[in-house]
């Protein structure tokens, strides 16, 4: 009995040591005086390239880390951390998280925004439903009408994360109906394949680099790198083209650099207003006349598509920057549109989204008659699901 005893206790003694501790990220500590002070040597930051770099500079003071053993684990944004084993490697990598699946049906009584959220607290499903519906008018949902909706949501460590994501809905107004299903390509159609999506005239005081071009990769935290294997920022928009395309610069402004960069190649960056700067990367050559210093005006010409760096294909790499920090240039440069153009689908592409079509119809029947079990949002941002379940996501 007493050795059963000891067993227990020990077991509970290695347990604790081996738990991971929390900690927080000290004001004033930078990311090498951290390795400095836990004996981890420096090279390893240094070996990163400079997009893992710029993405580490953004730990705040109050960040919380974890160390299990030999082991550190620090997030740095909501999708990717740094993860230090022993002395010898150093990377970033996808944090783990669940998803939850919601549904939730209502007959608005008067106000659909004000019974969403009762039911829910999720601002956040209320920007997703309008997202999924880009043209058509919610405001018109007036008493009687009916809104169904299949969703899910990330959560991480109990808290939500990100907005949840439509995967199927139907919304009646006036006793038309309107039904909604996610495609493989992210965008939301109807059931025969025509996307909820009215583009409108615009304007912007930054325009494309390169015009009639397709975006080959988005800006994003957590993207797995086709050269170098592994997960990695690309803080940036990438415009996949022909060799020798001409590239423009996105506003007025002054040229800061110009030269080799790097994994980026030859690189222009040029110095905006309100602290915005703009960054020209994997060029073929350089527009002849410019250098450090000169200004340039908005759609001048100031080098041409190549594929210099690490690059595995002819693009531009298009980056900006809001006083010194990495931000998405989709929200600064949009293309001006003249006509509303609605995509549909076609092929297989069709043929899978009737299979949902299918797969769905039995679904809102029931819906319709047991209201769902919507996911819940509690203080502090918890969130919680009625039935308990969740589908863990491995990475």
């Amino acid at each position: 009995m007493k050795k059963i005893l000891y067993s227990f206790i020990l077991l509970a003694m290695l347990s604790t040591l081996l738990s991971a501790k929390t900690y927080h990220w000290k004001k004033g500590t930078t990311f090498l005086s951290f390795l400095r002070n836990n004996g981890i040597p420096q090279k390893l930051y240094y070996n990163l390239d400079s997009d893992d770099k710029e993405l580490i500079a953004e730990i705040r003071s109050g960040q919380k880390y974890s160390i299990k053993k030999n082991r550190i684990l620090i997030p740095i944004t909501d999708e990717l951390q740094i993860q230090i084993i022993g002395k010898k490697k150093l990377s970033l990598e996808p944090i783990p998280f669940e998803t939850l699946k919601g549904s939730i049906h209502l007959t608005v009584k008067k106000s659909f925004e004000k019974e969403l959220y009762a039911k829910t607290h999720s601002k956040g499903l209320l920007k997703s439903l309008k997202s999924a519906y880009t043209s058509l008018n919610l405001k018109k949902i007036k008493k009687g009408d009916k809104i169904s909706i299949f969703y899910e949501q990330k959560r991480r460590d109990g808290k939500a994360i990100d907005n949840p994501k439509i995967l199927a809905s139907h919304i009646t107004i006036n006793k038309k109906s309107y039904y909604n299903y996610l495609a493989k390509d992210g965008k939301h159609y109807d059931s025969l394949g025509e996307e909820y999506k009215k583009i409108k005239k615009s304007y912007t005081p930054y325009i494309r680099p390169i015009q009639n071009t397709r975006v080959s990769s988005g800006f994003t935290h957590r993207r797995f790198h086709p050269i170098l294997h592994r997960y990695k920022a690309h803080l940036g928009i990438d415009y996949a083209n022909c060799t020798g395309t001409p590239i423009k610069s996105t506003a007025k402004g002054k040229i800061i650099y110009r030269g080799w960069k790097g994994g980026y190649g030859r690189c222009i960056k040029i110095q905006h207003a309100n602290g915005l700067v703009s960054l020209y990367a994997h060029m073929s050559r350089y527009r002849k006349g410019l250098k450090v210093g000169s200004w340039v005006p908005q759609g001048k010409i100031i080098g041409y598509v190549g594929s210099s760096g690490r690059s595995t294909g002819a693009h531009l790499h298009f980056g900006m920057y809001k006083n010194g920090k990495a931000i998405n240039p989709a929200r600064y440069v949009r293309v001006t549109k003249h006509k509303t153009l609605v995509h549909k689908l076609k092929g297989k592409d069709y043929i899978a989204l009737r299979k949902k079509v299918v797969h769905y119809r039995n679904k809102f029947k029931k819906l319709r008659k047991n209201g769902g079990k919507p996911l819940y949002i509690k203080k502090n941002n918890y969130l919680v699901m009625r039935d308990n379940r969740a589908k863990k996501v491995n990475l």
